[in-house]
C-alpha cells in the first residue's frame, strides 16, 4: 500500500524532523569556529571542508522525507551564513548539495509516476506545494537515498579537488609566446598553475603586483614559484601598474566569488588595476572553478568586503599621523563589476560575464537562493 503524507501531516512532520539537534550542532560548530578564526583558509579547503560537514550532516540527521532533510540542509547553512557572512563559498556548496537533493526527488517522481498520470497532471489545478509534499515513502529506502546523496557529495568533491586540471588545460590556447601578462592575485593557486602548465609549450613574462599591506609576503613566494618554473617573472609595485600596462598583453586574475551579474571578488588592489587595463583596452581573463560561482546578486558590494588590520596600512607608532587622520580601513577584498572583465575561465570552459546566470541556472535550484 502506497503512502502519502498530507499538507497538515507534512507540515507537523517537518517541525520535528528538520530541527537541528545537539548532535549535528556539535558538527557544524568547529566550522564556523574555524572559519570565524581564519584556522580553515584557501577556497578549496573552504569548499571541501563544508562538504565533508554535510556529509556527516546527512550521516546523523534523523529523516523520514527528503524534504525534512532538505530543511536540514538549508538550517546549517543559514548558521554557517549568520557565522562568517563574508564567505560565499560556504552557501555555494550548500546549494549544490540542495540541488542534488532535489534532482534526486524529481528523477524519482518521474521514475514512478504513471504516463498517464503525468498527463492528467498536467491539467490539474493543484498547486507547486501539494504536488511537493505528496511525496511516496515508499519509492526509496531513506538509507538508500542517503546514501545517493553522500555519493552526490563525494562528486562534488572530486570536482573541487581537480579543478584546476579543467582551467590548465585552456591556458595554451590562451597565451602566446613573448607575450607579457600582469597578474595581482599571488595568492591565487589557480593563476599559479594555470600559468606553470602555459610555460609547458610558451615562452612568457609575468608582472605581479607586490600586493601591499596584506600579501607581500605571498607575493614573493608567488613570484620565486614562478621563477623555479623558468618563468620569467618581474615583481612590481602597485603604483607602476598605469605606467606599465601599455606593455601589457593580457591581465590574469584569480576569484574567490563569482555573482550571478556577472561580477566577482577579488584581492584588494584589483580594481585599480582591472581599471587600469579598460583604459588601455588590454584584455582581463578572470580565472574561477565552478564551485565559486553563486547564485547570488551583489546588490551592495560593500557588504561583501571583509575589513583587516588597519595597523597594516598606516602603523600605530605613527601616532601623530593618526591623530589627522579621521579613518584607516584595509579592505582584503574588492568587488569587481561585469563590465572590467572579457571572460571568465572555468573548469568546464569559458564564459563571457553576461552568459555567468546560465551557467548559474545548471547547477543551482532558484528556490534555494535564499536559505532562510
Amino acid at each position: 500500500m502506497i503512502h502519502t503524507e498530507t499538507k497538515a501531516d507534512y507540515s507537523t512532520n517537518t517541525n520535528k524532523m528538520s530541527v537541528i539537534t545537539p548532535e549535528i550542532q556539535s558538527l557544524i560548530d568547529p566550522v564556523v569556529s574555524g572559519l570565524k578564526r581564519h584556522q580553515i583558509v584557501g577556497d578549496k579547503v573552504i569548499a571541501l571542508a563544508i562538504c565533508h560537514l554535510l556529509m556527516k550532516v546527512i550521516s546523523a540527521a534523523r529523516w523520514t522525507n527528503p524534504y525534512d532533510l532538505i530543511n536540514i540542509i538549508r538550517k546549517v547553512g543559514t548558521i554557517l551564513n549568520t557565522g562568517y557572512p563574508k564567505k560565499i563559498i560556504s552557501g555555494n556548496i550548500v546549494r549544490r548539495v540542495l540541488a542534488l537533493i532535489r534532482d534526486e526527488i524529481e528523477t524519482e517522481n518521474n521514475d514512478n509516476t504513471p504516463m498517464m498520470s503525468s498527463m492528467f497532471s498536467l491539467l490539474s489545478t493543484n498547486s507547486t506545494g501539494n504536488q511537493k509534499v505528496q511525496y511516496n515513502q515508499s519509492k526509496k529506502q531513506s538509507s538508500d537515498f542517503r546514501s545517493i546523496i553522500i555519493q552526490g557529495i563525494r562528486d562534488l568533491e572530486d570536482e573541487i579537488a581537480n579543478v584546476n586540471e579543467g582551467i590548465e588545460t585552456m591556458s595554451v590556447d590562451l597565451i602566446h609566446d613573448n607575450e607579457i601578462l600582469l597578474t595581482p592575485t599571488p595568492t591565487s593557486e589557480t593563476v599559479l598553475q594555470f600559468l606553470i602548465k602555459a610555460r609547458a609549450k610558451r615562452k612568457f613574462t609575468v608582472l605581479v603586483t607586490e600586493s601591499f599591506p596584506n600579501d607581500i609576503n605571498t607575493s614573493h613566494k608567488f613570484v620565486k614559484k614562478l621563477a623555479e618554473n623558468k618563468i620569467e617573472t618581474i615583481l612590481i609595485p602597485d603604483s607602476t601598474v598605469y605606467a606599465v600596462m601599455s606593455r601589457v598583453g593580457k591581465v590574469i586574475i584569480g576569484s574567490s566569488a563569482v555573482f550571478a551579474n556577472g561580477g566577482c571578488l577579488s584581492n584588494s588592489g584589483v580594481t585599480h588595476v582591472v581599471e587600469c587595463a579598460k583604459e588601455h583596452r588590454t584584455p582581463v581573463f578572470a580565472l574561477a572553478g565552478l564551485y565559486k560561482l553563486s547564485p547570488l546578486y551583489p546588490f551592495n558590494g560593500d557588504d561583501l568586503i571583509e575589513v583587516g588590520n588597519s595597523g597594516k596600512v598606516l602603523n600605530y607608532d605613527d601616532f601623530k599621523l593618526i591623530e589627522n587622520v579621521e579613518i584607516v580601513t584595509n579592505p582584503l577584498d574588492d568587488y569587481i563589476s561585469p563590465e572590467h572583465i572579457d571572460i571568465y575561465i572555468t573548469n568546464v570552459g569559458g564564459f563571457a560575464p553576461s552568459f555567468i546566470y546560465r551557467i548559474v541556472l545548471d547547477n543551482y535550484k532558484t528556490e534555494d537562493n535564499n536559505l532562510e
